[in-house]
Parts: structure tokens; C-alpha cells; sequence
């Protein structure tokens, strides 16, 4: 114990001494590529020594700046909290999340119609049956000055019991230079404002890890802490998918952003997973890598750039992480039917950055519902069965009769995020001899998934779906059938 507090004194003392000369002999540049270069040292020291300097730089890195955005960025501190009569889940309790840090899954959303439409009939109903308690919160940002997204937050939270989820509602004030609402000529004022948000997302949700996630998102399969964690790091999904215009835009807008192209498409799955102070990082370094003083300036100044221009946090946030915290990620990158050599040179990765540990496989847990066409439910029918099979629920005699055609069928649709654009690892991860390595990976997700439903951390109680649609008939909102 002497010894790591010396360590830790000694590495206090040296890294005042490098960022005071760091602060008076460097270029803003310069002082990023030091700063990053000095945690890579220290990352290849002792575990537990590198966990406690890594706070150490985190704190440094947030203050040393001049230009360092506010605190608070002028965010309202209102937060309307959980219902008094939905008990949380201490999670913490349940020896199948023990390890496993607190995470809030985290949707910035208005009382837009369509927006409404999509978080009650898609998301919620789906979250209902196949996201817990036990993992975390529902977290919702809206606009604060905003009378429908307070009525929006009133009503749903009135049926936190019946949809058997707690939700935190968050509110975001008007950003204070209103540009930031119409510089991406691409986006419309609201677009602008939530993609806007997403810089700033961590100055209200507290919790380690934001699980991100999107309005049009679809659970397909309960989630199990192996969706979100290989040992203590987050897994994260990307696909090459630069053949599309607007990914190629997004890129473009990401390396003025940081000054790195993207390694790949992080736009292909939900939730996206990220460690809030990775949000706080990435800002951080976005205000002294453009020498602005606020992130709306840096938005501001990207986004004017070009008037053709796409912009894509969840991309930005994400680069920024493969770069500067790639230690702290399990990467699985589908790189499609490229050659390694090829691919990296075309997107300008270091040699070093991407091997193939980094390709491997991984499951989806949701799909991009907007963009798969599915007219007759057959994803959720045969979504719904596979998680119950073999389980101890009792099925009512309808639903059994439901579910006999699917009982030989292979859940391909976890290796699949889009149907429309071919958003899909079938051909890629899973061809040929890969193909059963996908299969066996599949059923070892749903043994997974057995034990949670066995356990009763899942009870996958269709009562849950009824719930939210009652919710959405406060606003005239009538669902289609889910099963």
C-alpha cells in the first residue's frame, strides 16, 4: 500500500510538472497528442496502478484547459425521478449483474409525433419484455421549455408500474446560441438540437455507462450483461458501410470534428454502450483540438463548414474512443469482404489500430425497425418464442400454437441491424465455415438468456406491451398488432 501511494505521489508531481510545460510549450494540438501519449505509458503499467492514474489524467484532462466547457453548459437542474410506486431494483443484489456497472438506457427525444409513435409502438413495447430493471434505468432527455414534452413525461411515468420500468425524465434547455439549431442545412432545427444533445448527454445521466439508443429501435432478445461486457470492457459493433453517401458525409464531418476519419460505422447497432466519461473526453478534446470555447461553437464551426455536410455523434464519440480509450472497448468491427491491408489504408487507420482480434463476431440485441421491413411481425412472433422456449413460463394455449412453427428456426436476425440497406453479418461474419461458429454463438446467447428468464429477471409478461399502448392513447397514438 506505501509503495502505490508513492507511485501515486510521484505520478502527481510528474504529471504537474508535464502539463505545466506541456501549457507553456505547446500548440493546442500538441498538447492533446501529449496528454494521450503520456496515458498510453501509464495504461501499460500495473492494473490497479493505471486504474487510479487513469482518474487521475481523467480529472487533469477535464481542467486543464482555459477553454474547457462550463460544467453544466447552463443545463437545468430539474429531473423528475422514478415514481414512488415502482420500488427500484437494486441491482447490485442479483449475483447475475453483480459485475456488471450501473447503466441508464438513455433515448433524447421530443413530443414529436413521429418520434412518439416510434418510442411507444417500437421501443418501449420491446424494451417492456427484453430489457431489465436489473440493468438500469430508462433515461429520457427532452426539451425543457417544452409543454408537450412535459405532458409526454406526466403521462408515461404514470405507468412506470404497469410497464415495469423505472424512468428518470431529464430536461435540456434551448442551447444559448441558437445557430446550433439550424447549421447542419442537412438537418432540420429539431435534428440539429438532438444531435446537438448528444455532446452533451453526460451532464445528466450519472451512471457509468450510457447505454444510447434511439426512438426506432427494436428489441429483438432479452439483454444479458455478455451483450454488454467482455470482462470490464464495453463491446462495441461497426460495419463497413461506406458505400452509402451519408456515411461518407458523417466521416468526413468526424475528422473535422477530431482530426481522425472514422474506422468504421457505429450507427449499426443499439443501444450503443459508452462510458459516460468517454462523452466527457471527447468533448473535452473536441473544444482544444478546434480552439473553441464551448462544444455550440464546435458544432457551430463544423457544421457551417460544408452545407452538405451530415453530422453523427454516436460516430464522433465512438472514433474518438478507437483512438484515444481503445483499451477500454472490445471491438468488433465487420470490415465486409475487405482486405485488412486495404481497408485501413482507405480510412487512413495506423497499422497498428486494427487487427483481426478486433473483427470478430458479436450479436445484436435490437433492430433498426424504420428501416426493416417486417409487415406481418414475423421478427417479434419468432423473437417472443425463442426467448421462451425451454424456460419455466407457462404459455397460454394461443401462444404456444404461435410459436410451433419457429421452434427449429435459427435466430439469424441477432447478426442482423437493417434488411433495407443490407445491414447485415451474414455474409460476412457468418459465411461458409464461419456459419457455425455463428450458430453455436446464438444458442449460447439464449442459454444465457434461459437462466435470467428461469430466475425471474425476465418474465416476459405480454400484459407489459398492453401497458404501453394504453400510455399512447394519451396522445391518439394507435399501435399496430406486436405479435
Amino acid at each position: 500500500m506505501k509503495t502505490l501511494k508513492l507511485y501515486v505521489v510521484v505520478t502527481i508531481l510528474g504529471t504537474a510538472g508535464f502539463m505545466l510545460s506541456l501549457h507553456m510549450n505547446s500548440t493546442s494540438s500538441d498538447k492533446m497528442a501529449l496528454v494521450h501519449q503520456l496515458m498510453s505509458n501509464i495504461h501499460q503499467t500495473t492494473s490497479g496502478k493505471a486504474a487510479l492514474v487513469h482518474q487521475l489524467m481523467s480529472n487533469i484532462h477535464s481542467t486543464t484547459s482555459i477553454k474547457k466547457v462550463p460544467a453544466h453548459h447552463g443545463i437545468s437542474n430539474t429531473n423528475q425521478t422514478t415514481s414512488h410506486k415502482t420500488a427500484p431494483v437494486h441491482r447490485m443484489t442479483d449475483h447475475h449483474f453483480k459485475d456488471v456497472p450501473d447503466m441508464t438506457l438513455t433515448v433524447r427525444m421530443s413530443s414529436n409525433a413521429k418520434l412518439l409513435q416510434y418510442f411507444y409502438c417500437t421501443m418501449l413495447r420491446s424494451l417492456t419484455l427484453y430489457w431489465s430493471n436489473h440493468l438500469g434505468n430508462l433515461g429520457v432527455i427532452l426539451d425543457k421549455e417544452s409543454e408537450d414534452d412535459h405532458k409526454f413525461a406526466e403521462n408515461i411515468q404514470k405507468y412506470q408500474e404497469k410497464l415495469g420500468i423505472n424512468i428518470k425524465i431529464y430536461y435540456e434547455p434551448l442551447p444559448k446560441n441558437k445557430r446550433v439549431l439550424t447549421v447542419v442545412k442537412t438537418s432540420s432545427s429539431g435534428y440539429n438540437r438532438q444531435l446537438y444533445s448528444s455532446f452533451i448527454m453526460d451532464e445528466f445521466i450519472t451512471t457509468p455507462i450510457v447505454a444510447w439508443i434511439d426512438t426506432d429501435s427494436k428489441f429483438t432478445t432479452p439483454v444479458t450483461p455478455q451483450n454488454i461486457l467482455s470482462g470490464k470492457k464495453i463491446r462495441v459493433k461497426g460495419m463497413n458501410t461506406f458505400q452509402y453517401f451519408w456515411v461518407r458525409r458523417w466521416d468526413k464531418l468526424t475528422e473535422k470534428m477530431i482530426g481522425k476519419a472514422m474506422p468504421s460505422d457505429f450507427m449499426t447497432y443499439f443501444p450503443v454502450y459508452i462510458w459516460r466519461d468517454t462523452i466527457t473526453n471527447c468533448r473535452n478534446y473536441i473544444l482544444t483540438y478546434l480552439n473553441v470555447s464551448t462544444i455550440d461553437e464546435a458544432y457551430i464551426k463544423v457544421g457551417s463548414s460544408d452545407s452538405s455536410m451530415n453530422m453523427s455523434p454516436v460516430n464522433t464519440i465512438m472514433t474518438y474512443a478507437f483512438y484515444f480509450e481503445k483499451e477500454r472497448y472490445d471491438w468488433h468491427l465487420d470490415i465486409r469482404n475487405v482486405n485488412l491491408h486495404n481497408y485501413t489504408k482507405l480510412h487512413k487507420i495506423p497499422d497498428h489500430k486494427l487487427t483481426s482480434t478486433d473483427m470478430s463476431p458479436d450479436l445484436h440485441v435490437t433492430l433498426h425497425d424504420k428501416y426493416y421491413k417486417d409487415d406481418e411481425n414475423i421478427v417479434n412472433r419468432q423473437a417472443y418464442c425463442a426467448a421462451a422456449n425451454n424456460t419455466v413460463l407457462k404459455l397460454e394455449q394461443d401462444t404456444q400454437k404461435m410459436c410451433e412453427p419457429f421452434k427449429t428456426n435459427v435466430m439469424w436476425v441477432l447478426f442482423v441491424f437493417c434488411n433495407v440497406r443490407q445491414k447485415e453479418h451474414i455474409t460476412t461474419w457468418c459465411k461458409n465455415r464461419n456459419k457455425q461458429h455463428c450458430i453455436s454463438m446464438i444458442k449460447e446467447h439464449y442459454d444465457n438468456t434461459r437462466q435470467l428468464v428461469n430466475k425471474g429477471v425476465y418474465n416476459l409478461d405480454l400484459k407489459r406491451i398492453k401497458a404501453a399502448e394504453e400510455a399512447a392513447n394519451f396522445h391518439k397514438i394507435k399501435c399496430p398488432s406486436f405479435l
